[in-house]
């Protein structure tokens, strides 16, 4: 075999892998819950290069709180559009500090994730602590979410922001 055609093979066999992860990824935003979080934004520390907002999601704990530890081992679970923890059942295990927000026990996961968005928008995780972002995110069945879009309360309504 030339280097030539190996060079064209692995091109092609790197961009058959390519199209597979996209095509996972776009199978599972069809097919996984949708559903939004509240998130707390934090200062990114990735080595990449690209504007991104780094977050990490508040998830509202249903079930009865364990002992007093402030760190917590839970599964994440679709409630109507909403993603909450649960501390007991079976699935992927997600930790997380135990907080609390208007007297409601949140689970603030330890892993952030990041969204990505054009370097031309005003960035929309400063905002005031009365006006919370809120993050959707598809929950596929093994790992963490995965976010899709920011968006803001609204009138009892989480309104999606707008980063074109």
């Amino acid at each position: 075999m030339t280097t030539r055609r190996a060079g064209v093979v692995l091109a092609l066999f790197q961009a058959g892998l390519l199209l597979l992860v996209g095509l996972t990824f776009w199978i599972e935003r069809l097919t996984a819950p949708r559903l939004w979080a509240l998130a707390q934004p934090v200062d990114p520390n990735l080595p990449i290069r690209g504007r991104y907002v780094s977050l990490r999601l508040r998830v509202p704990l249903s079930g009865v709180e364990t002992s007093g530890s402030t760190t917590q081992s839970v599964i994440l679970q679709a409630q109507g559009d909403r993603l909450v923890a649960e501390n007991n059942g079976d699935g992927e295990r997600h930790t997380g500090a135990v907080i609390r927000r208007d007297g409601q026990p949140l689970v603030e996961l330890s892993e952030p994730l990041a969204l990505f968005m054009p370097p031309d928008v005003k960035d929309p995780s400063r905002r005031s602590p009365s006006d919370p972002l809120w993050v959707e995110v598809t929950l596929p069945r093994s790992g963490p979410p995965r976010p899709i879009q920011l968006g803001v309360m609204r009138g009892g309504r989480v309104r999606p922001l707008s980063l074109r």
